[in-house]
């Protein structure tokens, strides 16, 4: 079974104006760089430098050309030189809304290296470029990269993660974000001032859709909805180890605004009660516009309002429907004539006011 991000949606539209915000950590600065057109929905990518040292990084690489070349920009000006390289980049996961301004990054400073965290980041990678690629949703000059040659899967990110500032400390982290086989990584930064950074692409979103479907490696629908569990379960584990290493944590997202340390609890809570309602309806419904209508009226602050149309839902809601006898023609009928709850689940239970995250159901 396969769940994943899609952003076809994302991929058919043009280049536009990026908007980005700044806040200082310490001697480190992060910059979120987004599309301005569409600030909740766009994926975000981030710049982070050292008023110390005068250097950085890019954490993801921008969709549009005018998102990368305002990343670019911004770094060239807090480190206060035009030639000087970023230390690396690292991608979070392998969507093209997060690589394609890869191309342009490598153009600029060819001897910047690019890491992901495993084999399987650098495979979904290349299987989202080359669709991308093939169909035309980016422009020649962003595809005339070797993404096989490029993409280097972390070894010793002690080494590899440098940044001659003595006042943090660079970690990466292995995640599978959302069941078998959708992989991604996350970046922490810890600094003396007891900051924590996570950045943690689109295996954490705030207010944002979390899109769901399966892809790439079976092109089938998914026999069951284990993956959203395994998903869930991994979001709420974030938030007990965070806990448990008494970390005062800014999540910075792949989409929607970052979620402080008074926030972050409350924004998982949010995601798994999306997640909750969006199961429970696609177990019982054929019907996507029926669907989408009730998740857009039960969660309006949640933005990008079109999922169903461009594909985010369509092929989980027919396992689901079909594994409950509920024989789907034309999107029809709305809701299956018994209802039926979606199988065990240790984090998503059909409770609707259960919130209980994980550090609760350990350690109680």
């Amino acid at each position: 079974m396969v769940i994943l991000f899609i952003y076809v949606l994302l991929l058919v539209l043009p280049s536009s104006v990026s908007a980005s915000s700044s806040i200082t950590f310490g001697s480190v600065i992060v910059t979120q760089v987004q599309d301005a057109l569409a600030p909740r929905e766009s994926s975000n990518d981030y710049v982070i430098t050292s008023k110390k040292s005068y250097e950085g990084f890019f954490v993801d690489s921008g969709f549009t050309n005018s998102t990368t070349t305002q990343m670019i920009s911004i770094y060239q000006q807090q480190i206060r030189s035009n030639s000087k390289p970023p230390k690396f980049v690292f991608i979070t996961h392998g969507h093209p809304d997060h690589l394609a301004g890869l191309s342009l990054i490598k153009k600029i400073y060819p001897t910047t290296p690019t890491y992901v965290t495993t084999e399987q980041v650098a495979g979904e990678a290349l299987k989202w470029m080359n669709f991308t690629c093939t169909n035309g949703f980016i422009s020649i000059d962003q595809c005339n990269i070797d993404f096989k040659r490029v993409l280097r899967v972390l070894t010793s990110p002690r080494t590899q993660l440098t940044f001659n500032d003595t006042s943090v400390e660079l970690s990466a982290l292995n995640v599978l974000v959302k069941g078998e086989s959708s992989y991604a990584g996350f970046l922490g930064i810890s600094t003396s001032s007891k900051d924590y950074l996570l950045f943690t692409g689109d295996a954490i979103t705030i207010r944002s859709h979390l899109w769901v479907s399966n892809f790439f490696d079976t092109n089938q629908l998914p026999s069951s909805d284990d993956a959203l569990c395994a998903w869930t379960g991994n979001m709420k584990t974030s938030v007990c180890d965070l806990q448990l290493a008494g970390r005062k944590a800014t999540i910075f997202p792949g989409h929607g605004p970052i979620s402080g340390p008074l926030n972050y609890t409350k924004d998982i809570s949010r995601n798994i009660a999306w997640l909750r309602t969006l199961r429970n309806l696609t177990f019982n419904s054929c019907n996507t516009t029926y669907v989408w209508s009730q998740m857009i009226r039960l969660y309006p602050d949640f933005g990008e309002k079109h999922l169903a149309a461009s594909g985010g839902l369509t092929t989980h809601i027919p396992a689901d429907a079909n594994s409950v006898n509920c024989n789907c023609i034309n999107d029809s009928p709305t809701i299956c004539p018994v209802y039926k709850a979606p199988p065990t689940c240790p984090y998503l239970d059909i409770n609707e006011s259960d919130t209980t995250l994980a550090c609760d159901i350990r350690y109680t």
